[in-house]
């Protein structure tokens, strides 16, 4: 089978912490979600592999999404399957911001985002790739630390003890919320 590449920009309002929370949460659902999908009409089969990064400009935020795709060049269906995994993936993002647990905020400039080695990545931090140091491989390998400390914020305890942390940068702020963890990705269905 071919594969082949295509990629879209989602917007997402962003002028409260809470509906920048709630675009994060959406990035960390999609990224790295696999799906196998057969067409209904046709039965055309595609392996989709989704792959996602971010920005935040004037007050939107965009889910900049990319799709590795193995199967027949079908953009029309690949961008139908993806609309209604994205309605899905936006669903249980509201879900999961409804069971928030706020843990701690700190001023942006008291803290500091640095590159971090394979093995001190953590998947359940989830930190906007826009503050990611250039060095840094997003959206794993860097983390926040306090600038007067040189402490990992959130700790490792904080991390372990909520399915995910969430950085969600506001204003002067950085806000850090525990959310459950996700369920299992199934595939949101077959697309016709």
């Amino acid at each position: 089978m071919a594969t082949w590449n295509t990629g879209w920009e989602i917007e997402f309002p962003a002028q409260t912490a809470d509906e920048i929370l709630l675009a994060l949460v959406v990035r960390d659902l999609i990224h790295g979600a696999s799906y196998d999908v057969e067409a209904e009409e046709t039965g055309a089969e595609f392996a989709v592999d989704y792959s996602a990064g971010d920005e935040l400009e004037d007050g939107t935020y965009r889910l900049l999404l990319m799709a590795e795709v193995e199967g027949p060049e079908d953009a029309a269906l690949v961008g139908s399957f993806t609309e209604q995994s994205i309605d899905e993936v936006f669903d249980e993002a509201e879900a999961l911001v409804a069971e928030r647990t706020p843990l701690t905020s700190l001023p942006l400039n008291q803290l500091r985002f640095e590159a971090v080695p394979e093995d001190e990545e953590r998947w359940d931090l989830v930190i906007p790739d826009w503050l990611a140091p250039d060095d840094a491989e997003v959206p794993f390998g860097f983390r926040s630390f306090d600038k007067a400390s040189g402490k990992p914020v959130p700790d490792n305890a904080a991390l372990d003890a909520h399915g995910r942390v969430i950085a969600v940068p506001f204003e002067d702020q950085v806000l850090f919320v525990g959310i459950p963890a996700p369920q299992e990705h199934d595939d949101p269905g077959d697309d016709s």
